[in-house]
C-alpha cells in the first residue's frame, strides 16, 4: 500500500494539470494509493504514524526539497521506504537521487530500486544531502580527537552526506550516503577586490571524512539544513549509518 503526501503549495491550481498526469500514470503502473494533503494544520508525524499502523508499506513525498527534509525527520523512525515525485522548484535532492520533475518519476517509484542510505543528525534533527555553516568563524570539534580552525578568513564550510549539490568546483569523489561517513568541505571564497584575480586550487580545498563533531563559536552563528531548517551554535553533528531507505534513480551521483 502507497501513500502520497502530496505539499501544500500543490493547492495552487497551476499545479492542477502535473498532479492528473501523475494520478493516471500511478494507477496505469499498478501503484496508486491514498492521497493525503499536507497542511500547518495537519501533525504530519501523527499522520504518518497512524498509516504506517494501518499497514502502508511505502511513503512518496510529492514536493520538492522542503517537503522531504521535513518528511525524512518522522519517516526515518520507521522502517517503511521513502519514494519522492519532485514538483516545483528547489529539488536538488531530487537530482542526487536521480529523480526526474514530474510524471516521469513515477517510473522511478515503480522499478523500486531501493538504497538504505545514511543519514546525518544535528542535535535532534535529521538531514539527507547536507549543512551549511554561514561563518568560517567556528571551531570544529572532531570526534573528540582534534580541532579544525579554517586557514581562509572567508571560507566557505559544508556538511555533506551527498556531493555538494550544484557546485562544480567540488571534487567528483570523496562524497558518498552509503559509506557510514559524512564530509567537512571547506572552500576559500573570494569576496575581497584584492583576491578578485586570485583563482584557487583544488589543494586549497580541504575534505575531512568524520562520523561525530561538534561545531562551537564565540558568537552565534546560524546552520543551515538541507537548505532550510536554521540553527544556532554551538551543535552536535553525526552520522547515522543506514538509516534511511529511499526510492532512487540509475542516474543518481553515488
Amino acid at each position: 500500500m502507497y501513500l502520497y503526501l502530496y505539499d501544500s503549495f500543490l493547492n495552487n491550481k497551476k499545479f492542477t494539470q502535473a498532479l492528473a498526469k501523475i494520478e493516471t500514470r500511478l494507477t496505469d503502473l499498478g501503484i496508486g494509493g491514498k492521497i493525503c494533503r499536507l497542511s500547518p494544520l495537519r501533525n504530519m508525524e501523527e499522520l504518518i504514524n497512524d498509516e504506517v499502523k494501518a499497514g502502508v508499506k511505502t511513503i512518496v513525498v510529492v514536493g520538492n526539497d522542503k517537503t522531504l527534509s521535513q518528511i525524512v525527520n518522522v519517516a526515518a523512525k520507521h522502517e517503511v521506504p521513502m519514494g519522492l515525485i519532485p514538483l516545483g522548484p528547489e529539488n536538488q535532492i531530487a537530482q542526487a537521487l536521480g529523480i526526474p520533475q514530474g510524471e516521469a518519476a513515477c517510473e522511478i517509484i515503480a522499478a523500486r530500486i531501493i538504497k538504505k542510505i545514511d543519514l546525518g543528525r544535528i542535535n535532534n534533527l535529521y538531514f539527507l544531502s547536507g549543512v551549511k555553516i554561514s561563518d568560517s568563524d567556528v571551531t570544529i570539534e572532531c570526534e573528540d580527537l582534534y580541532r579544525i580552525t579554517p586557514k581562509f578568513k572567508n571560507a566557505k564550510i559544508s556538511i555533506c552526506n551527498f556531493k555538494p549539490l550544484n557546485d562544480i568546483t567540488a571534487p567528483k569523489c570523496g562524497f558518498d550516503p552509503e559509506d557510514g561517513f559524512l564530509e567537512i568541505f571547506i572552500q576559500p571564497l573570494t569576496t575581497h577586490v584584492f583576491n578578485f584575480f586570485r583563482r584557487h586550487q583544488p589543494s586549497d580545498q580541504s575534505i575531512i571524512p568524520f562520523k561525530r563533531l561538534t561545531i562551537r563559536s564565540k558568537g552565534s552563528v546560524p546552520i543551515i539544513t538541507d537548505g532550510q531548517k536554521v540553527l544556532k551554535t554551538p551543535v552536535k553533528i553525526e552520522i547515522v549509518p543506514k538509516k534511511l531507505r529511499i526510492i532512487v534513480g540509475k542516474h543518481r551521483n553515488f
